[in-house]
């Protein structure tokens, strides 16, 4: 059997607005829901469920492989959107 990483749990205290935002961010699908989370897939069969909560959110780390080109467009998103980032 070949082992795949399936889907991983993203906690927020607004799913909507997360998940909306994973999808503009990384130029994805919009998300859909399933059960108590909304889901953004990525391009290699792996889900971002997205799940809310009232509890505090420890911090979360999360790596994409993209192309350079890919990565020049999210940037782009990122500064048009005037976040702060590092690295």
């Amino acid at each position: 059997m070949t082992v795949k990483l399936n889907h991983t749990i993203v906690h927020a205290h607004d799913k909507r607005a997360s998940a909306e935002f994973y999808s503009a961010i990384l130029g994805l699908a919009p998300p859909v829901a399933y059960g108590p989370f909304l889901g953004v897939q990525t391009g290699n069969e792996v889900t971002l469920d997205i799940l809310e909560t009232d509890e505090e959110i420890q911090t979360q780390h999360y790596a994409f492989l993209v192309s350079e080109a890919e990565f020049d467009e999210i940037f782009a998103r990122i500064q048009a959107r005037k976040l702060s980032h590092w690295a």
